[in-house]
């Protein structure tokens, strides 16, 4: 498991750098162009750009940091920080989605004209390096909230894209300059539902709430039906950070069946059957009739 973990980081290490290259370089193009234009879109593509490089540095700091060993004041390591770096991509993002929205509200009373030829040459450029991050992080983006982040960043910019060759194929067509603001404001609002259901799978780790994938009953009735269990009660089960599950509980067992089998059966439901990876469990003995009758 643990190697199976470091190779994972370090290839999404690897496909972080590349895309952080090259969204880095056509940031810079992209500003020019927005400048030379003035083009709202191009400019809030750039700003997309601008999140997207740090949230790409944010991401590729989270990893270094999650690879360093546990000590005595981090029991857990540094896992964690993959979370916060996911938490801080997604204001990020909420908050480029409301500039989008002030900038776009601004120019309806009066937009200006716009080059779109050069506009549209740089979008297509944009979609062509959009693809390639696209398709590099998709891979890697299942297994993590701070790859996810930064898959949705790049998500985010492909719709942006697309709407600012739109936009740009509109004015070279009609002239109707008011599409530049419009279909910013329509790059802005679809951003905002991702990042919502990134931002609470952030907070949810960060209060320690129970994964969404882990059915608290189940997991308990599935202990309960193990010969010896008496009870299980205080069970408490959060995530450290994706991928790494821990559950903590106290389980009363009858005292005429020996605790170390029962100890290794829970403890392979919740690892084989939850995907828990953590357990620790507190035994309390108790007299019985019998394995799962009620206690004298």
């Amino acid at each position: 498991m643990h190697g199976h973990t470091g190779g994972f980081r370090q290839e999404s290490k690897s496909r972080l750098l590349i895309v952080l290259y090259v969204t880095a370089t056509y940031m810079v193009v992209e500003i020019i162009g927005a400048y030379y234009t003035k083009s709202l879109g191009l400019l809030a593509d750039a700003g997309h750009m601008l999140s997207d490089v740090g949230s790409l540095i944010l991401a590729l700091v989270a990893i270094w940091f999650a690879s360093r060993p546990p000590n005595a004041l981090k029991t857990y390591g540094y896992y964690r920080s993959e979370i916060l770096a996911g938490l801080i991509n997604g204001v990020l993002l909420v908050g480029l989605s409301i500039f989008i929205f002030y900038e776009s509200y601004q120019r309806l009373s009066d937009p200006p004209e716009v080059k779109s030829v050069p506009m549209l040459v740089v979008a297509l450029l944009g979609l062509v390096v959009n693809l390639i991050s696209f398709k590099l992080l998709h891979g890697v983006s299942k297994d993590s909230v701070n790859m996810k982040a930064a898959y949705l960043e790049v998500m985010s910019d492909l719709l942006a894209t697309v709407g600012v060759i739109v936009a740009a194929l509109i004015m070279l067509t009609t002239g109707w300059y008011m599409a530049d603001p419009i279909i910013s404001a329509l790059i802005g609002l679809m951003i905002l539902p991702r990042t919502w259901n990134l931002l609470k799978e952030c907070v949810n780790v960060l209060m320690e709430g129970t994964p969404g994938h882990i059915n608290l009953a189940s997991l308990r009735n599935a202990m309960l039906a193990v010969p010896g269990v008496v009870e299980m009660h205080d069970i408490h089960v959060w995530t450290i950070t994706s991928g790494r599950d821990a559950m903590s509980g106290h389980v009363t067992i009858n005292r005429e069946v020996p605790a170390e089998g029962v100890l290794s059966e829970i403890t392979r439901i919740a690892q084989e059957e939850f995907g828990i990876n953590h357990t620790t469990f507190q035994v309390e003995e108790t007299e019985c009739k019998g394995a799962n009758d009620s206690c004298a």
